[in-house]
């Protein structure tokens, strides 16, 4: 015990000596600080490297959902067709053999239809939660069934009057769309719409009238329409455009004492203006748009050719519906072109943009021709849709919409002129050369590649049709250049001319010298009498050939000068025919001696220094 007492004391010691060292050593350090002892400097931090950053892994692709094989389709699908087709057909057969028995009367028979659909959509409505596919089938399946009883009780038993089975149909389908909407399911949707769409076929009596089918569809595709807005539903899109098909061509398919050709063409712009336009934007408008105007095109085809429609009223309903094409471009033109067709096409916007601005306003103007060509006035009718048209052009930004629309403006204005001068020849090919020079013009003020290019085709055309008119004339029994075909030939020139000189590209000006000299050789080749008309085309072939083998020596144009030495061998072999063929010797002497001394010209021109095929206008050679 007292071995421990002792050991303890010693460690009390120790610890109070220790206790006592420390002490004394912060006793130190305070008084160094407090005579301003140095401070040594804390150590230089050590330079931090930053590692390299580890490169980026690129983001992992976006993996597309596998499409489904065909087993899976059958499996998924098929059967489930199958199965509702074979249900449908117990019920049928069920209510076969209960109607063969008399244990069902028309009422009896409906009523129970209605109540089998109803059960089928609430037991469908709740399936959906957990099945959706297997949900919206059944919802399916019983607008089916209310279809079948829509037209048994109108049309096929007269239990109620047609258009009360109509509003029972439609009810029906446009609260499946509506309960579609709320579900943001479109496949659904689709089928309420789509049951819409037929109801009238579903439930005619073969009663109906065109402007009660024009009513339904328009009310038809206005509220569906409304209902898409600018959803990206593909599928829909598509079901819209066949429910707008079916229905214009149902409505064509009318009597016309009806007035079902005019109904059919304006339906697709009252569903454009009322259910379109309001509520679709985007990239999915101008592809709607354009699928109603095309129909709206071919009913307007359809009303021009038809015998049975009057020629004014085909007239009319193709004028009025251009112009309501061209306010609808006006109102969309700053939206994507979009799709080809609603749902259909991914052409890229150029094609898109030809239908709207070039092939849709084309159709409205041959539907016009077609409906007035009778009746004298399509030179009218296409001089006032010119200028419309250059206004249309004129107002688009530069793009593919104004190419595509200066080609109908252009071929208005030339189809104007042509009908205008039918019965003058002479008058209509100056014309046609007069209306492409205005529009070269135009292009000035209003840059598209349509002007650039269309009016060089027509005044090429003008060209041949008016060498046609001085080819034509009574051989040796006029005097050249004096006739309206030498007018005619002569303002053609001149717009090739000043073409030539506006555009400045060597096919504009290569074209205007040939339709020169082939005009002129034309206007020689049987004038007066056989012996002049001889003597000039060796003169002018001779002329020619020195003239443009001096342009070429002054421009350094090698093949202009190879086409004069061409036509100087032209010209000296027409003056060895002419030896044979003319009976006068002065005639064959004078042509001997045209020809000859055109000929040395242009041998001293190759014979002075200088004046070699590969050598500068005015350069010297020493000898």
């Amino acid at each position: 015990m007292s071995e421990d007492r002792e050991e303890l004391r010693a460690r009390l010691l120790a610890l109070e000596k220790a206790v006592d060292g420390l002490q004394r050593d912060l006793l130190q350090l305070r008084a160094g600080f407090t005579r301003g002892a140095p401070v040594q400097a804390p150590p230089a931090p050590q330079p931090v490297i930053e590692a390299e950053p580890a490169p980026q892994r690129p983001p992992p692709a976006a993996v597309k959902p596998r499409r489904l094989d065909l087993e899976t389709l059958v499996g998924r699908y098929g059967m489930l067709a199958l199965a509702t087709l074979l249900a449908l057909a117990a019920v049928g057969t069920f209510v076969g053999w209960a109607i063969a028995h008399g244990l069902l009367g028309p009422v009896p028979r409906v009523v129970l239809g209605l109540a089998a659909a109803a059960g089928i959509a609430v037991f469908g409505v709740r399936l959906r939660s957990r099945e959706r596919s297997f949900g919206d089938s059944l919802l399916g399946l019983s607008l089916a069934i209310v279809h079948v009883c829509a037209w048994q009780a109108g049309p096929a038993l007269h239990l109620v009057p047609p258009f009360a089975a109509l509003a029972l149909s439609a009810t029906a389908s446009v609260a499946l769309g509506g309960f579609a909407l709320l579900q943001e399911d479109e496949l659904l949707w689709c089928v309420g719409f789509g049951g819409a769409a037929v109801a009238p076929f579903v439930t005619s009596s073969g009663q109906g009238t065109a402007p009660m089918l024009a009513a339904y569809a328009a009310a038809v595709l206005i509220a569906g329409g409304s209902a898409l807005g600018s959803r990206p539903w593909i599928i829909a899109s598509r079901i819209y455009g066949a429910a707008a098909a079916l229905f214009t061509v149902a409505i064509v398919a009318l009597p016309e004492r009806q007035h079902s050709a005019e109904l059919a063409v304006g339906l697709p712009f009252a569903a454009a203006g009322l259910g379109v336009l309001p509520f679709a934007h985007g990239k999915v408008v101008r592809p709607r748009l354009r699928t109603l105007g095309l129909l709206a095109a071919a009913a307007a085809l359809y009303a021009a050719a038809a015998p049975v429609v009057p020629h004014f009223t085909g007239a009319l309903a193709a004028a009025l519906a251009g112009v309501a094409w061209l306010a609808l471009l006006e109102l969309v033109d700053c939206e994507p072109a979009g799709t080809v067709l609603d749902g259909f096409g991914e052409a890229g916007a150029g094609m898109a943009e030809w239908i709207d601005g070039a092939a849709v306003p084309a159709a409205f103007l041959l539907a016009l021709s077609i409906a007035l060509e009778m009746s004298g006035y399509a030179d009218r009718a296409f001089g006032l849709a010119a200028p419309l048209l250059v206004l249309s052009v004129s107002r688009r930004s530069p793009g593919p919409l104004r190419d595509a629309l200066g080609l109908p403006a252009f071929c208005a204005a030339i189809a104007a002129v042509l009908l205008a001068t039918r019965p003058h020849h002479e008058v209509a090919a100056a014309a046609m050369a007069g209306t492409s020079l205005l529009f070269m013009f135009l292009e000035r003020a209003v840059p598209n590649r349509t002007w650039q290019w269309a009016p060089q085709i027509a005044l090429a055309l003008a060209g041949l049709y008016a060498l046609e008119l001085v080819t034509v004339r009574p051989r040796y029994q006029y005097v050249p250049f004096l006739t309206g075909a030498s007018a005619a030939a002569l303002a053609v020139a001149v717009c090739c001319g000043l073409a030539a000189s506006l555009t400045r590209t060597s096919a504009a000006i290569a074209g205007a010298g040939i339709f020169a000299f082939l005009w002129v050789n034309q206007e020689l080749a049987w004038a007066v009498s056989p012996a002049t008309s001889t003597l000039l085309l060796v003169t002018w072939y001779a002329a020619t050939g020195v003239g443009c083998v001096a342009f070429g020596r002054a421009r350094s144009a090698r093949k202009i000068r190879h086409a004069g030495l061409g036509l100087g061998i032209i010209a000296a072999l027409l003056a060895l025919k002419a030896a044979w063929g003319l009976p006068s010797t002065a005639a064959r002497i004078s042509a001997y001696l045209v020809v000859s001394a055109f000929l040395l010209g242009i041998a001293w021109w190759y014979r002075k220094p200088g004046a070699q095929p590969g050598a500068e206008p005015g350069a010297e050679q020493s000898p």
